[in-house]
């Protein structure tokens, strides 16, 4: 057995339960010892590797549950880094991007077994390794506020909120001092470099192996990959505020749905009616022979077809609408919003995450929707191109915060040509986010609703 094949052995001896599809994923990539990194890495192009670094294997990672600590640390770079969804830039950034993952780490693996790899590896009484461990003794004041942020549980928001908590936290400043002074601590996983762009097969099988794992205490920020499907109730406060509908109404009016003062196509209806007259038909040509069998009538019945002009409108929207765990809070608002839009036949509801279902005025009302928790505009771009031309929309309208990663490339080519429209209506905004960033390439129009 290679020095390699002893590397997954150890992994796989302590695969968690029901975690069984990490076999799978580790039988996909090349695992090698290279200097190229100082702890680990993970590259996702046509011949995806693990590389490790031996002498760091050999003084970090002499336990079984170390080393999977480790391998999962990478897999969260990867899951977490190729959606964007935490950038990483400047060296601050990378250490709290790692208190992040190291935090969810902690929370799917709380046993000590596994969380001694961060708390023996970094002090506990230094800034800014404090953040990277659990709490533990002399931790710095500057490192309180910032741990409970990571380690406190569902009230605190989700781990996006937290990351930008942390950027925005007094911490930071101490940390730029020690990174000024001593450098940037030695950090597990790949940050030298953006890894390269992940292919759909990887995402599916990294989607598959993460929706088994116990959730972590609380939600990412919606654009990760998802857990497994299922039915959902969002029960938050349902009416949506007047500045929601105006916003919706905007959305809708930008979709080619038609208001009470625009005028609508003509058309004209055809109507058959049998009517009673004193006078014959003259072009009936049995009308001579009738009054020569029967003689004269007193009252002739005759056939008369009327035009009458109606109007109609066929341009009807399809709504996308995001219902991933990021915007969990603001569903149920904007379902009322759309709920009359959707009763008058206007236009057609579907919600997504990560997969694409229709929505009844029912569904609406219920506020009752399937889905993952994640988020994927790919799945909306696939669902609406997979209609036959005559059935396509002339606008797709997504609803969302904006976090829907960035469409393929060869799906955003073909949404194009195929004449479409893609209007998206931002919730929650927030001018510290940049919610464009992810459709810019494919949005006709950017409006805020609220």
């Amino acid at each position: 057995m290679t020095d390699e094949e002893k590397i997954i052995a150890r992994i796989l001896d302590v695969i968690p339960p029901r975690s069984f599809e990490l076999t799978t994923f580790l039988s996909l990539f090349r695992v090698r010892f290279s200097e190229k990194t100082k702890t680990a890495c993970v590259t996702c192009g046509e011949s995806p590797e693990l590389l490790l670094n031996k002498d760091f294997i050999e003084a970090h990672c002499q336990t079984n549950e170390h080393l999977f600590m480790l391998v999962m640390h990478e897999l969260y770079h990867v899951i977490l880094g190729h959606t964007t969804l935490f950038p990483r830039a400047t060296e601050v950034r990378n250490i709290v991007f790692d208190a992040v993952i190291n935090a969810i780490l902690c929370s799917l693996f709380p046993k000590p077994e596994f969380t001694s790899l961060f708390t023996d590896y970094y002090p506990s009484d230094k800034m800014p390794s404090a953040l990277l461990r659990p709490k533990g003794e002399g931790t710095p004041l500057a490192a309180e506020l910032a741990l409970k942020l990571l380690y406190g549980g569902s009230d605190t928001g989700t781990y996006h909120d937290v990351y930008e908590a942390l950027l925005k936290s007094g911490c930071i400043k101490e940390i730029k001092l020690v990174v000024k002074s001593d450098g940037e601590p030695l950090l597990l996983g790949s940050h030298d470099e953006e890894n390269e762009e992940i292919s759909q097969e990887m995402k599916d099988l990294i989607h598959k192996i993460i929706s088994k794992w116990p959730s972590p205490d609380r939600p990412l920020q919606g654009q990760d990959l998802g857990a497994e499907e299922c039915e959902r109730g969002f029960d938050a406060e349902a009416d949506p505020t007047t500045r929601l509908r105006r916003g919706i109404r905007r959305l809708m009016r930008r979709a080619a749905i038609p208001g009470k003062k625009e005028v609508r196509r003509r058309s004209v209806r055809e109507m058959v009616c049998e009517t009673a007259t004193f006078l014959p038909d003259w072009h009936d040509r049995s009308h001579e022979a009738r009054e020569v069998a029967f003689g004269d009538a007193l009252i002739y019945s005759t056939t008369t077809r009327l035009q009458r002009p109606s109007s109609r409108d066929n341009r009807q929207a399809f709504v996308y609408f995001d219902v991933s765990g990021s915007v969990a809070e603001e569903v149920a608002s904007v379902a009322q919003a759309l709920l009359p839009y959707c009763r008058s036949g206007l236009c057609t509801v579907h919600v997504f995450s990560t997969v694409v279902h229709p929505a009844s005025a029912r569904d609406l009302a219920a506020r009752k929707f399937s889905s993952t928790g994640g988020t994927d505009i790919d799945c909306v771009l696939k669902h609406v191109l997979e209609l036959p031309p005559r059935k396509r929309p002339r606008a797709a309208v997504v609803v969302t915060d904006g976090f829907t990663g960035k469409p393929d490339a060869a799906l955003a080519e073909r949404f194009h040509a195929a004449g479409m429209r893609l209007l998206v209506g931002l919730v929650k905004t927030d001018p510290g986010y940049n919610q464009e960033a992810d459709l810019s390439s494919i949005a006709d129009n950017f409006v805020k609703l609220y």
